[in-house]
């Protein structure tokens, strides 16, 4: 999605270098030359319907026939910082036989009038009063509550379009968000289970809006009642409750900026709804991970959780041992 120029954990919730980089960008750019593409990828740009924002979709699709029931599919949300990674791990893993083969779509902002905007896209509430007051900068004018649209926009538009494109298996489809986009996650299994197999949230943001979400899980018990509870995936850097060196760097108040993060509480946060939906998944244990990625940070851990998150969704089984 395209960030807003603003360092708060709040709303940019990933480092606020990491802008999707444009040709135009591009130093010492050789005459004849285009940009890189990663092999077997598709993309393309559209204003949505539902939203009227601008939307790039790019699409990973493995080589190969794809299974009877079609391939499962990994959604990435943040689809500019994440997806070439989970494209290129996907690749590489399958070919070697270690995952099966998976279709990766990453989503983010893409061309038109208006761009996507990130934050109004992952936000179903706004901030209470208490939290604008804590959040070091929240930018010009932020706007929250786009949840609903976007959350059309992908089944709506998004979905229907991959699945045109190539054989899916709908029973095996993941929606994968960091930071804000893990709270987009958290919010989307517990009001809409229905609408993906397994969720990962990463670092999720659970503590916007007076930890709001905790209130949600309630919505689970009826899918528990009825033996369809989804997969989930809850991730969190071990570092994260502390400024990184980095972070140590950014150019805004840092006292308030570590008051902030402190708030936010990101590792407790992550334990204490684990916690409180463990219960849930009693009969089905091997439905709900909890890693905490000791020495990681909020910034680096979506690159550690890659290689466990892909397991947890397309682990091959193990080979037979023979004991002679």
């Amino acid at each position: 999605m395209k960030f807003r120029a603003t360092a708060a954990l709040g709303l940019l919730s990933a480092a606020f270098l990491a802008l999707p980089a444009r040709s135009e960008q591009v130093v010492g750019r050789q005459e004849g030359s285009s940009q890189a593409t990663i092999d077997s990828t598709k993309s393309w740009d559209f204003v949505a319907k539902n939203n009227g924002e601008g939307y790039r979709v790019k699409v990973f699709v493995p080589r190969g026939g794809a299974p009877r029931a079609g391939f499962p599919v990994l959604y990435l949300l943040d689809g500019n910082i994440l997806f070439g990674t989970f494209a290129g791990a996907v690749r590489n893993e399958s070919q070697s036989g270690d995952i099966e083969p998976a279709v990766v779509v990453g989503i983010e902002s893409g061309e038109g009038k208006v761009g996507a905007d990130r934050t109004y896209d992952f936000t179903y509430a706004d901030l209470s009063e208490q939290e604008k007051s804590i959040v070091v900068d929240l930018g010009s004018q932020p706007r929250f509550g786009g949840y609903d649209k976007f959350r059309q926009v992908i089944e709506e538009e998004i979905k229907p379009a991959v699945e045109k494109m190539v054989p899916v298996d709908r029973k095996r489809q993941a929606l994968f968000g960091w930071s804000l986009g893990g709270q987009f996650v958290v919010h989307t299994m517990l009001k809409h289970p229905e609408s993906f197999g397994t969720f990962v949230a990463l670092s999720p943001a659970l503590w916007r809006s007076n930890r709001s979400v905790f209130s949600e899980i309630s919505g689970l018990k009826v899918r528990d009642a009825a033996g369809q509870l989804p997969f989930l995936f809850l991730g969190v850097g071990g570092n994260e409750e502390r400024l990184s060196a980095g972070m140590s760097k950014w150019p805004v108040d840092q006292a308030k900026f570590a008051a902030e993060v402190k708030y936010a509480r990101m590792v407790g946060n992550v334990r204490d709804f684990a916690d409180d939906i463990r219960p849930l998944f009693n009969k089905t244990p091997e439905r709900l991970r909890l890693h905490v990625f000791e020495g990681d940070t909020h910034n680096t851990v979506p690159w550690s959780a890659i290689n466990p998150v892909l397991q947890f969704l397309l682990a091959q089984p193990a080979p037979a041992v023979n004991a002679n």
